[in-house]
């Protein structure tokens, strides 16, 4: 094999790879999202009803409480003693878990 087919063979075989992982991280994005939104209906309580969200198309590096972590970030709008609510959040990528929430 010469050295110009293993070139191409290896760049080939980096692409696939670069966008099989692209992808499973696609789908583990929309789960963790879903996770998180369901996570903060429960901690801003029965009463709240949320209509509408937004969640980051992709991964940020965030530094929360001095570490850098890879985090959802994104927001929600809520309906609270009849009046709209605006909250940003920021969550786990890894775990989906809601690090900070706060109304805006």
């Amino acid at each position: 094999m010469s050295l110009k087919n293993l070139a191409k063979t290896t760049l080939v075989a980096t692409g696939a790879l670069a966008a099989m992982g692209a992808g499973a991280l696609y789908l583990l994005h929309e789960i963790d999202s879903k996770e998180v939104i369901e996570r903060i209906k429960s901690n801003l309580g029965a009463d709240t009803n949320i209509i509408t969200t937004w969640v980051e198309p992709m991964f940020q590096k965030v530094n929360v409480d001095g570490e850098d972590i890879w985090a959802l970030v994104g927001g929600v709008t809520a309906v609270q003693d009849d009046e709209e609510a605006q909250y940003h959040f920021i969550a786990s990528a890894l775990t989906g878990q809601l690090l900070d929430i706060q109304r805006v």
